[in-house]
C-alpha cells in the first residue's frame, strides 16, 4: 500500500537539510523573510499592531519567552507568534501564493520564535522556513478556490499546516511526530470567509490564530500520541472537510480542468519548488490589486498621457480575482466601482502615476478622499473583466483616450515573483519614509543576506526591536 500523503511529506521534511536547498530557493526565502520583517515594523505603528502588542504583553508575558518584534518584550511562544503574525498581516502587505494564501504571515513568525528559543542557526531557520512555505503551498495548490467555495478562508486553513511544519523542523520532530503534527494541525485549523464576504474584520485575526495553532500542533506532537496516518486525504480528513471531497474534484479553478490529484501534492519533492511562485505585496491592498497597480505604473512611466483625457480603462484579469473571496460568496463592494475596489487602484495609479506603498490600507466602501476627485471621476470609466483562461496576477490594461489613441500593457503572471535583489531594491525604497533608524533597516537587509553564516538568529531579531 502506498504511503500516506502525510508520511511522504514527513519523510521529506525530516530528511531535508540546508545543503540540499538550491541557491535560488535560499535566495527566494531570504526575499520573503526580508519582506515580512520590514512589513512587521510598518504594521507595529498601526492601531491594530499596537493593540496586538499590548494584548500579548498583558495576557502572555514570559521573561524568558520569545521576542515580540518592534516592542522587544518577551511573551510565551504562542503569544509571540500571535502578535508577530498580526504585525506581518495587519497592513495587508504579506506575501501571496496563488492569490489566496499568505504563507509568510504564518510560517515566518513560527520559525523565528522557535529558532530563538532553541538557539537554532541561520541555516536551520532558512531550512525550516523553506519547508513551511513549500509544503503549505503544495498542500494548498489547486485546492485553494474549492476551499474558498466551502466558506473557509484558505490562508489560515493552510497556514496552520505551514506553521506546524516549520516549528516541527526547528524543534527536531521525528518522522512519526511530523505525521502527528500534521494530523493535529488539520484538526486545529479554520477561518471562514463571511468577514471577507460581508465586510467583517475577523480575518485580521485568522493568520495570527492559525500560527498559534500550528505551533501548538508541533509542540503537542512530542507527546506520546499517534496522529491519523491519513489525516489529509482520508475519507473524513482535511481535504474532505475543506474542499468537499478527497478525490481531487474541484469546485472552482483559476484556469484549467475542475480536477486534480491528491497524489500530485508530493510529486517531484526537492526538484520542483512551489516557493518560487510566492509574490510579496508591496502595496497595502489585496494581492490581486498589486499587479494592476504595478502594470499601470509601468504604462504611465512609458507614456505621457493626460488622465483627464482618458475615455476608458479596461482591465482584463483572472475571473476569480474579480469575485473575491469566491464566486460562491462574492463581496459586491469589492467588485463594484468605488473606493478600495480594483477600479479605484487602477484609476488612482493612472492619475498619480504610482501608488504609495505606505499609504494606509483602504477597505471597500470607505469615505472618498477629498483631494482625489479626479480619481473618483475616473473610477466610473474603469471596466473590470474576468476571464477563466487568464492566469492570476496577469492583468492586461487598455487605456483609450478621447482622441482615439490607445495605450496597453500586459503581465504574464510571474512579474511579481521577486528574488532577493529585487525585494531589496523595492523594500529599501521605503526606508526614508519609515519611522525607524535607517542603519537598523539596512542592518536587517545585511543580516538576512548573510543569514546562512549566523550561528544564532538573535542578532537579526534584535535589529527588529526599537531602540
Amino acid at each position: 500500500m502506498a504511503d500516506s500523503l502525510s508520511r511522504t511529506l514527513a519523510r521529506f521534511s525530516h530528511a531535508l537539510d540546508y545543503e540540499a536547498l538550491p541557491p535560488q530557493v535560499v535566495d527566494k526565502i531570504k526575499a520573503s523573510l526580508l519582506h515580512q520583517l520590514i512589513i512587521a515594523i510598518i504594521g507595529a505603528d498601526t492601531t491594530r499592531g499596537r493593540a496586538a502588542i499590548e494584548f500579548a504583553k498583558t495576557e502572555e508575558p514570559k521573561a524568558d519567552g520569545a521576542t515580540i518584534l518592534v516592542d522587544g518584550a518577551r511573551a510565551t511562544r504562542s503569544g509571540a507568534v500571535f502578535v508577530n503574525s498580526k504585525l506581518m498581516h495587519t497592513t495587508n502587505q504579506s506575501d501571496s501564493y496563488r492569490m489566496l494564501i499568505h504563507p509568510g504571515a504564518c510560517v515566518i513568525p513560527a520559525g523565528l520564535a522557535s529558532a530563538e528559543l532553541t538557539g537554532a542557526s541561520g541555516r536551520e531557520l532558512l531550512t525550516a522556513l523553506v519547508l513551511g512555505y513549500e509544503l503549505e503551498a503544495r498542500i494548498a495548490g489547486d485546492f485553494i478556490p474549492s476551499t474558498q467555495a466551502r466558506g473557509f478562508r484558505s490562508s489560515p486553513v493552510y497556514g496552520t499546516l505551514g506553521a506546524a511544519i516549520t516549528t516541527g523542523k526547528i524543534i527536531g520532530l521525528t518522522e512519526d511526530e511530523v505525521v502527528t503534527s500534521l494530523a493535529l494541525a488539520a484538526t486545529f485549523t479554520g477561518g471562514t470567509t463571511e468577514g471577507a464576504r460581508a465586510g467583517g474584520n475577523e480575518m485580521m485575526f485568522h493568520e495570527p490564530n492559525s500560527t498559534r495553532s500550528g505551533v501548538t500542533a508541533a509542540l503537542l506532537a512530542r507527546e506520546n500520541v499517534k496522529g491519523s496516518e491519513y489525516a489529509l486525504e482520508g475519507d473524513a480528513g482535511f481535504y474532505h472537510a475543506f474542499t468537499g471531497n478527497n478525490q481531487g474534484k474541484l469546485s472552482y479553478v483559476f484556469t484549467g480542468p475542475l480536477e486534480t490529484s491528491v497524489a500530485a501534492v508530493a510529486e517531484d519533492l526537492g526538484q520542483r519548488w512551489e516557493i518560487m511562485h510566492v509574490t510579496p505585496k508591496i502595496y497595502q491592498t489585496a494581492g490581486y490589486n498589486c499587479p494592476v497597480i504595478e502594470l499601470m505604473t509601468q504604462i504611465r512611466a512609458r507614456h505621457d498621457l493626460a488622465p483627464a483625457e482618458v475615455e476608458k480603462i479596461t482591465v482584463d484579469m483572472n475571473w476569480l480575482e474579480t469575485l473575491y473571496p469566491s464566486p460562491a460568496f462574492p463581496n459586491t463592494q469589492r467588485s463594484a466601482p468605488g473606493v478600495g475596489s480594483t477600479h479605484y487602484f487602477a484609476a488612482y495609479t493612472c492619475v498619480h502615476g504610482s501608488y504609495p506603498p505606505l499609504k494606509p490600507r483602504i477597505n471597500p466602501g470607505e469615505p472618498t478622499p477629498a483631494d482625489d476627485q479626479l480619481v473618483m471621476k475616473l473610477i466610473d470609466k474603469v471596466e473590470i473583466i474576468g476571464h477563466q483562461d487568464r492566469p492570476a496576477f496577469a492583468p492586461r490594461i487598455t487605456i483609450r483616450m478621447t482622441g482615439g489613441t490607445t495605450y496597453q500593457g500586459e503581465f504574464q503572471g510571474n512579474e511579481l515573483e521577486w528574488d532577493f535583489a529585487t525585494e531589496t531594491q523595492r523594500i529599501t525604497a521605503l526606508f526614508d519614509d519609515m519611522d525607524w533608524p535607517t542603519h537598523k533597516l539596512q542592518g536587517i537587509v545585511e543580516a538576512v543576506s548573510n543569514l546562512e553564516d549566523a550561528l544564532r538568529v538573535d542578532p537579526l531579531i534584535q535589529l527588529c526591536v526599537r531602540d
